[in-house]
């Protein structure tokens, strides 16, 4: 059988265990919309340019998008190709793996890389899916908690135009303010911030390090930087 095969079937063996989801694309992309049809959640299965017969690769993602998000986005990123993204990640990313997992669905690896991943699944992807079912839900779950959806996420300032779009200055600024208290990385948020006062233009589809495009859409959606609180004394 070749890799194709393989991986195609290990994408519909894994999309059988979740019937509520559609599938795309023959097995490769699962969707499920939200209650309130605004919000969907993908699951893709990427393979590799490398895979053959008895060495074939499956890599799962996950991403939550939102229809007024995308238009809210192009409006004011000035970016026609926005897509509306609210959060993504590696399977890999989300549970103790810790890494950027891929799984071997040749041979004898088939059915336990399947059962795996359908665990993973299972266990981490959709109690995150279940939080962004309800849009109030979502917005106090990351003004609280920003994006640790479980001990094994990281924080992430993608859903700061998902704020904007869909929440209050105020809860948008916890949110901010939240990341930048819990990041390795203060001294370098709060100097390029404070360096964005300085700039006559600022271009929202430049990102000059990760998560810099997130830092220039709070500065100029006017959300600032808690100088009062104890981490930035």
């Amino acid at each position: 059988m070749d890799s194709k095969t393989v991986f195609l079937n290990g994408c519909n063996a894994i999309a059988s265990q979740f019937p509520d989801f559609t599938i795309y694309q023959k097995g490769k992309r699962l969707k499920k919309v939200s209650s309130d049809k605004d919000i969907f959640f993908e699951i893709t299965f990427e393979n590799s340019f490398m895979n053959h017969s008895s060495h074939t690769m499956i890599n799962p993602s996950i991403a939550i998008y939102s229809k007024s998000l995308k238009k809210w986005q192009i409006e004011h990123i000035k970016n026609e190709f926005c897509s509306g993204l609210i959060y993504g990640n590696h399977i890999g990313y989300i549970t103790p793996l810790n890494t950027w997992k891929k799984w071997n669905l040749a041979g004898l690896s088939f059915e336990k890389s399947v059962k795996a991943i359908v665990n993973n699944i299972e266990k981490y992807v959709l109690p995150i899916f279940e939080i962004f079912n309800s849009k109030e839900n979502a917005i106090e779950f990351l003004k609280n908690k920003g994006t640790k959806f479980n001990p094994y996420c990281e924080d992430s300032l993608s859903p700061i135009s998902f704020l904007l779009c869909h929440s209050n200055k105020e809860t948008a600024e916890i949110f901010f303010n939240n990341f930048i208290k819990n990041s390795g990385h203060k001294g370098k948020i709060i100097s390029f911030y404070e360096k964005l006062k300085t700039e006559k233009e600022i271009d929202l589809n430049h990102s000059e390090f990760l998560d810099a495009g997130h830092i220039k859409l709070a500065f100029v959606n006017i959300i600032s930087i808690d100088h009062t609180q104890e981490f930035l004394k």
